[in-house]
């Protein structure tokens, strides 16, 4: 309740969000936590922000996500006084009636004047928080009485996102891009009378400081204006201050030859890059070049493997599906791992409620195929011959050469020597590693690894 942030606070915070400088910003957050030990609240505040992930802070500052730490120390802010830890408590789900008891503050409305004085008086972190309060609703907490004099929430949004624009426009223009995703949606909504021509002067403006939206204007730009280089030349900038979206988008045009030569080389080194760096999509992009040998990436199974699986184990699961389809075959064919039915079909589980998530008809070809094996010949689950058979079928309409193989040797064998456990011949056959090195997805070319 000091009315202002105190010096070291408004310094760390323009460290942390404005520099997109990893080693500044662990500069700006040892700041905050001399302040945290000389009793100031804001400071704990924003500690708090940097472990609540990259919705609160850039991903590439190296934070870890520690959503029970953050929690407790956001409330801890309130309670100690800070009124932009009472409006990041109800922001993020924290503000619990103890919070609301025990602050000093006689109500939310009371903090939010407090932000709002700061805000007005030119503190641009200040206006990404006021405009947070507009746009998400949170200002019925200030005016309840309000809430009665709109229709639906169409209404409250027309009210709110002019001034939830103004408020951020104004944190632009001091370098403060936490704000730029909400105002891209407040002008796709058309309910903020916000000009084009001043919505990409502030995109350009805020990609020269922030790598994410770096990158993310150049999708733009390739979306807009079909200007490859220049979308390129934007993803190129992004990837040199480590961000791997970009780096990713990059990989992306290389392989299909958008803006440069077509180079699947260069383009699995950039999804390297991503990969390691965490990036879903490329991590399964590295695995599928390793496992069909793409371009001049040797077959490599078992890293084939182990960049699946770090797909599918990834939280942000872009590519989850895809990688459990190859999961599967790898664990029912033994691929690069030690064979067993059990797994892959835990994998083909997954994928069996979920063939929308697959990005390329080539994989669902490829699920398919795996889960009719799987239930033709009772592997990893209950022999249901009828259902293998659907599955096959299905496989086969994809353009599945595998599944096309399989359903003659199944249609083949006697249906009593199958329900027998005769068929061992025709399990091998389907068991054995068929030609992989010269399948590559059945000849329809490298799936997409995503759309930028």
């Amino acid at each position: 309740m000091n009315g202002k942030f105190s010096l070291p606070v408004v310094k760390a915070i323009d460290l942390i969000w404005t520099s997109f400088n990893r080693e500044e910003i662990h500069r700006g957050y040892a700041m905050l936590m001399q302040a945290a030990q000389q009793g100031d609240a804001d400071a704990l505040c924003f500690i708090a922000r940097c472990f609540m992930g990259d919705q609160y802070v850039w991903s590439g500052a190296g934070f870890a996500t520690d959503d029970e730490n953050a929690s407790m120390l956001m409330q801890k802010s309130a309670v100690m006084g800070s009124a932009a830890g009472v409006l990041c408590c109800v922001r993020s789900g924290n503000f619990t009636p103890t919070v609301e008891r025990d602050m000093p503050f006689a109500s939310f409305k009371e903090a939010f004047e407090e932000i709002r004085e700061q805000a007005d008086r030119g503190n641009a972190f200040c206006c990404y928080l006021i405009g947070n309060v507009y746009f998400w609703g949170d200002y019925l907490m200030v005016e309840p009485e309000l809430a009665k004099t709109f229709k639906n929430e169409r209404a409250y949004y027309a009210f709110a996102y002019p001034l939830a624009r103004d408020y951020f426009e104004r944190s632009f223009r001091g370098r403060v891009c936490a704000g730029w995703g909400n105002y891209c949606d407040i002008m796709d909504s058309g309910l903020g009378d916000i000009k084009k021509s001043t919505f990409e002067t502030y995109y350009r403006a805020l990609a020269e400081i922030s790598p994410v939206i770096c990158g993310n204007y150049g999708v733009y730009i390739e979306r807009e204006t079909g200007n490859y280089e220049l979308a390129n030349a934007y993803y190129t900038k992004a990837m040199q201050r480590f961000d791997m979206q970009a780096t990713f988008n990059l990989g992306c045009s290389y392989e299909k030859g958008e803006g440069v030569e077509k180079d699947l080389d260069s383009a699995f080194q950039l999804f390297e890059i991503a990969a390691i760096g965490g990036h879903p999509g490329a991590q399964w992009a590295v695995g599928y070049y390793y496992f069909e040998g793409w371009g001049n990436t040797e077959i490599d199974y078992a890293k084939a493997a182990d960049w699946f699986t770090k797909g599918y184990n990834n939280p942000k699961d872009d590519k989850k599906m895809d990688c459990a389809a190859y999961l599967a075959v790898c664990y029912q064919d033994g691929l690069g791992v030690v064979q067993d039915d059990d797994l892959a079909f835990g994998y083909l589980k997954d994928v069996e409620y979920n063939l929308e998530a697959i990005s390329h008809d080539s994989i669902v070809g490829i699920a398919l195929n795996a889960l009719g094996v799987a239930y033709a010949y009772g592997r990893g689950t209950r022999q249901d011959i009828e259902s293998g058979i659907e599955y096959l079928e299905s496989a086969v309409k994809l353009g599945n050469n595998e599944a096309k193989e399989n359903l003659e040797q199944l249609e083949s064998c006697k249906l009593s020597e199958v329900n027998s456990g005769k068929s061992a011949a025709i399990q091998d056959s389907l068991f054995s590693k068929t030609d992989r090195n010269n399948r590559k997805t059945d000849g329809n070319g490298s799936p997409e690894s995503t759309s930028h």
